[in-house]
């Protein structure tokens, strides 16, 4: 009776199986998904393909890497007779044979089934050729999916059943499919992948391996109707666990806890009996997995670090990029300003924009909490606020923003803020939202002036923002601060505070430069923190004004801005 064409597989360890050419091209290699897949690194992933050519089987090489040997030559394309050998130029990996159609008793003889050893000795150098197999896959550094199908076809082996399939558990708990296998070595397709789901469930709740035979062990399980329905004889499934098995008195039954990975499915329409030392070799097989699956959560979770401090940085380059740089288009004042957000992107920022008709505007803002989500935050009140150059109210945009920001209280943010408006005359209109009271440097002396506020933006409904007018005189300097300046700690937990700022403000001459200014409050908080980590974030805003006929650029120093890294 005619047969198909087939291959007998010469594994690493010396173990044998056949392998029908059931459809061409067959495709071999070590990728996932060829018709025959060879666990080895160094075997590329399309290796050869044997097409049918007139009758004939063509072994054809597919620009492999060390090339394909036919009886200990090379070739590009060889038309394939019974008994050719077929390797890869490693004689430690893969041997192939070819068998013709022709089934005749010489053949026959000659073929090699890999059959299960019967008598001890055998059967404990066949586990131990199936250990040393995953152990050179685990190292070959093949991708994890064709790793985790080195197992699972591993354990085919050991447990000599049909079908072995591997779940994997995902955030919720629940288990999906991700490697499925023959005990051809083939990749089952979706509609072949029928299992017990009684069984499954089961081991995933109690943590318990199961095996459903006809030998009656686990009995009770095999009245299962999953069971029945699928006429198997033969099911194994083990638990997947991050930490140890742990034995319980019933040496046949081992329970397992900790976080489930997955679970190692097998089935088989034929019975079978399981001995101590195949279960032994299970649970290696399942510990293997659990490491193999493990190693790859951390490695994920290392990409995903990655990932979100590259997405951070990218945050923290747009948010410094926001901030002013140069304030030479404003003659009438002098401004100087740092940022040191005390993680990668902070809650502070501070701005300078014209409103046209020789008005400037500028303010500094705090919002609530740090990090991503304060900085998102900013990036809203900022682009909010710089909308009055257009020419709208501040007070009516302030209320705007309160009643948008406490509408929406999913956000869970508020900021104070200062905001002042300064013409070319010396006119400030300011409103101050919650915000620490800016110290005003008037001929050497350090004032608190700014007496009128109201409520945080976002955190009182009903709040409502007004102006309010001061005059300030040529040299006046305004010195705007967030907490993160007077709430600097030292390495007892003292706070720096607004007395030591105002004592470090007192006797500044008009004429100082502010980023001399700028430095001489920057050093103090540095001196006082004596190197203790921070907090909240530190923004400094420093506004002179220089008169109305200040047309000069001698005092106008290029703003400073910085990175966490470089923080007081």
């Amino acid at each position: 009776m005619p047969r198909v064409p087939r291959l007998v597989v010469t594994e690493p360890n010396g173990a044998h199986r056949e392998v029908p050419i059931g459809t061409t091209p067959f495709r071999i290699g070590r990728q996932a998904g060829n018709e025959l897949t060879l666990r080895d690194s160094r075997i590329s992933r399309q290796q050869a393909q044997i097409l049918s050519v007139n009758g004939a089987m063509v072994l054809e090489d597919m620009g492999s890497r060390h090339g394909t040997f036919v009886n200990g030559e090379k070739v590009l394309r060889h038309e394939l007779q019974p008994k050719d050998t077929v390797d890869f130029g490693m004689p430690d990996s893969y041997k192939l044979t070819f068998l013709g159609q022709g089934a005749t008793i010489e053949e026959l003889v000659e073929r090699v089934e890999a059959p299960a050893p019967t008598h001890a000795g055998s059967r404990e150098l066949y586990h131990l050729g199936v250990l040393l197999e995953v152990a050179r896959t685990l190292g070959t550094g093949l991708s994890l999916e064709d790793v985790l199908t080195s197992v699972v076809d591993a354990a085919i082996q050991v447990t000599r059943t049909e079908r072995g399939v591997l779940l994997l558990a995902n955030e919720k708990g629940e288990l999906n499919m991700i490697v499925a296998r023959d005990a051809q070595r083939g990749t089952l397709r979706p509609d072949q992948l029928q299992v017990s789901q009684s069984v499954v469930k089961s081991v995933a709740k109690t943590r318990r391996e199961l095996i459903v035979s006809d030998t009656g062990e686990d009995g009770g399980m095999n009245q299962q109707e999953s069971v029945a329905r699928l006429e198997l004889h033969t099911i194994v499934a083990i638990p997947i666990d991050k930490l140890p098995l742990i034995e319980t008195l019933d040496a046949t039954i081992s329970t397992r806890q900790g976080e489930l990975l997955g679970v190692l499915y097998l089935d088989s329409r034929r019975p079978a009996a399981f001995s101590k030392l195949d279960r032994q070799i299970l649970d290696a097989l399942a510990g293997d997995a659990a490491s193999i699956l493990d190693n790859a959560r951390l490695v994920e979770r290392e990409r995903e670090r990655q990932r979100m401090e590259q997405e951070i940085g990218i945050a923290r380059d747009i948010q410094q990029a926001l901030l002013p740089k140069n304030f030479r288009d404003y003659p009438h004042l002098a401004v100087s300003g740092v940022n040191f957000p005390c993680l990668a992107v902070g809650g502070d920022y501070f701005d300078v924009f014209s409103l046209g008709d020789n008005r400037t505007a500028f303010l500094l803002a705090d919002v609530s909490g740090k990090g991503l989500g304060a900085a998102l935050c900013t990036n809203l009140l900022q682009g909010a606020l710089s909308g009055m150059s257009l020419g709208t109210d501040p007070a009516r945009v302030f209320n705007h923003v309160n009643r948008f920001l406490c509408d929406h209280a999913e956000i869970g943010r508020y900021a104070t803020m200062f905001f002042g408006i300064l013409d070319d005359q010396g006119h400030l209109e300011y409103i101050n939202a919650g915000h620490p009271s800016p110290f005003l440097i008037r001929n050497g002396v350090a004032e608190d002036v700014f007496t009128e506020g109201s409520y945080p933006v976002g955190l009182v409904p009903e709040a409502e923002y007004t102006t309010v007018c001061l005059k300030l005189e040529p040299s006046d300097t305004l010195v705007l601060f967030s907490d993160g300046v007077t709430e600097a700690m030292d390495p007892a937990d003292q706070l720096f505070g607004v007395p030591r700022l105002k004592e470090v403000l007192m006797g500044v001459a008009p004429q100082t430069p502010l980023d001399e200014l700028q430095r001489k409050v920057l050093d103090a908080v540095e001196n006082f923190a004596r190197g203790a980590s921070q907090a909240d974030d530190l923004t400094l805003l420093l506004v002179r004004y220089r008169g109305a006929h200040a047309m000069t650029d001698t005092d106008i120093p290029p703003i400073q801005t910085s990175s966490a890294s470089n923080a007081a």
